[in-house]
């Protein structure tokens, strides 16, 4: 399964499974912009920890708006 989303300015992030230069399964990460693309190997068992921090971060962004 890939995941595609597309910020407002049309910078894209494609999340897709994959594996590491050692053959090691991993979700990807690639950020799409105008003139890059940029891989992001986050290995599975680093997966959870990334999303929590995403949405603290998205919490911490939501009270500072207040």
């Amino acid at each position: 399964m890939t995941i595609h989303y597309t910020d407002p300015d049309g910078r894209q992030i494609e999340t897709t499974p994959d594996t590491d230069f050692d053959g090691h399964p991993v979700v990807t990460i690639r950020s799409r912009g105008e003139f890059a693309t940029v891989p992001i190997r986050i290995p599975l068992d680093h997966v959870e920890e990334v999303i929590a921090g995403i949405r603290d971060t998205a919490r911490q962004a939501t009270q500072e708006q207040r």
